[in-house]
């Protein structure tokens, strides 16, 4: 019972992503099984995890690019979180990672220069070009950041933070 109690803080955080009209998922892998959540437009949240499943209806709020950070460096004014995976294995050959894709209100060159600026700042090495930008967060972690256009000053982002 104590872990159906565990998983009401990831609904809710689901539910509060604002991904869009797709809905957004949230995913976290661990030594012990997986936990997926996922939301829809309207803030039906549905929860899989070992020993249980199940669905609630959330009244839908908004998590904005100020309620995430890695490192120093939050996502772009205004985007919205589409998905965010979680990776805690620690298997002896990798030590998991974060990967999170967003929404962003502007264009794809844009948003990966304002990456770029606030990466550097908060002590990231960046490298890339134009499609892709890679590095270490200022802890030492492998990052990559790819950034496409989807029209209309639209874009949508992909951050992978690997663990050391």
């Amino acid at each position: 019972m104590k872990s159906i109690w565990l998983m009401l803080p990831l609904a809710v955080a689901v539910s509060g992503c604002g991904g869009g009209d797709e809905g957004t998922s949230i995913s976290i892998q661990g030594d012990n099984g997986s936990v997926t959540a996922q939301a829809d437009k309207d803030g039906k949240v549905s929860v899989k995890a070992p020993g249980f499943e199940g669905s609630i209806k959330l009244p839908k709020f908004s998590i904005g690019a100020e309620n995430f950070e890695i490192d120093g460096v939050r996502l772009y004014p205004g985007a919205t979180i589409a998905s965010l995976n979680i990776d805690d294995r620690q298997d002896g050959t990798q030590s998991g990672g974060v990967k999170v894709t967003f929404n962003a209100p502007a264009e794809a060159a844009r948003v990966r220069d304002w990456f770029r600026e606030q990466m550097e700042g908060a002590g990231f090495t960046v490298t890339g070009n134009r499609d892709e930008l890679t590095g270490k967060t200022k802890s030492g972690s492998p990052y990559t950041l790819k950034i496409d256009g989807t029209g209309d000053a639209q874009s949508r982002g992909t951050l992978t933070v690997s663990g050391t």
